[in-house]
């Protein structure tokens, strides 16, 4: 019990310390700004892509936000945002695989499910440049405090 106790405690510490922190919310910031600069590169949603994607088995490409995405064709800034979320979506995918089946129980089509997928990535890409920030500043201050040192 006490170490689930401490466990919060840290998890409530780190997580005031980042609400606190202009770096985190510069780096968050910038997730924010980038992912819809993306989405806005991608073009116009398209319910008719939706539907037709639904009906083609097969097909090379997906969704996102409404918008058809395939990775080889889309803007370097939509690829940049990938890759760099790509830590995210690997360890996201667990949630998806298991999500995936409610979607269809709830008849949510793929357009709509797209949406869903666009808002977990900008939740989790922002929760993983949360910590790169966190991290990016308990090193600059580790720096500065040693150069004082030395």
């Amino acid at each position: 019990m006490k170490l689930v106790t401490r466990t919060f405690a840290r998890t409530g510490r780190f997580l005031a310390d980042c609400v606190r922190s202009p770096v985190v919310w510069l780096f968050t910031g910038l997730h924010a700004g980038w992912f819809f600069a993306a989405i806005a590169r991608m073009g116009p949603p398209s319910r008719a892509a939706a539907g037709f994607w639904e009906s083609f088995q097969g097909a090379d490409w997906t969704l996102f936000a409404g918008r058809p995405f395939h990775f080889y064709y889309e803007p370097w800034i939509v690829k940049a945002l990938f890759v760099a979320d790509l830590p995210v979506l690997v360890l996201t995918a667990p949630v998806d695989i298991l999500v995936s089946p409610l979607t269809r129980l709830a008849h949510i089509r793929s357009y709509e499910a797209s949406y869903f997928a666009a808002a977990e990535l900008l939740l989790a890409g922002t929760f993983q440049w949360l910590l790169v920030g966190r991290w990016v500043e308990v090193r600059w201050v580790a720096r500065k405090f040693s150069k004082k040192l030395g």
